[in-house]
């Protein structure tokens, strides 16, 4: 069982506008919900492990940083700028959703707001997804370049399109 988060709340408001507010219970639920279904197939099981581990050793690649790669200086948007990224888009699809004794229910505040439609949190769950993928793009240049031993380039390689067919 994955209990060690490697983002906080904070950490996300750097890249993304989120209540402090926030039921931490459901972004804790969130944070690692993502890191198992969407960072570990990129990393790798190897390298995500190594750095549930040992954050430290990683708080380059984690963080972002500059590196020079054939005399050219390249910047990392680090690893923390992709898990923000994807955990709003799951935060923003299923954030409302919350389990009571009466079953799973959307929390709302009708006195003072206004549920948004599923296209729109769809959208932005979409949008938000796309843009954690490109910074992951940077990032796995980043451990390519470095040369990072754990590893396993392509290995965890999503398909981040899809196609839809007409069946008839």
């Amino acid at each position: 069982m994955i209990t060690t988060k490697l983002i906080t709340l904070a950490e996300i408001q750097a890249y993304k506008q989120i209540s402090s507010s926030v039921f931490l219970d459901k972004l804790n639920e969130i944070i690692l919900e993502t890191q198992f279904n969407d960072l570990q197939p990129l990393l790798g099981e190897r390298l995500f492990l190594a750095i549930l581990d040992d954050q430290a050793t990683y708080a380059d690649l984690l963080n972002g940083s500059t590196y020079t790669y054939n005399g050219i200086t390249y910047t990392n948007y680090g690893l923390k700028s992709v898990i923000a990224h994807y955990v709003y888009a799951r935060y923003a699809m299923f954030g409302d959703l919350i389990d009571n004794p009466f079953g799973i229910t959307s929390k709302l505040n009708l006195n003072e707001s206004k549920p948004i439609d599923y296209a729109f949190k769809k959208n932005l769950f979409n949008n938000n997804k796309q843009t954690a993928y490109n910074y992951w793009l940077n990032v796995e240049k980043f451990l390519i370049r470095t040369k990072e031993p754990l590893f396993n380039c392509g290995v965890g390689r999503v398909n981040n399109t899809f196609k839809m067919t007409n069946i008839r």
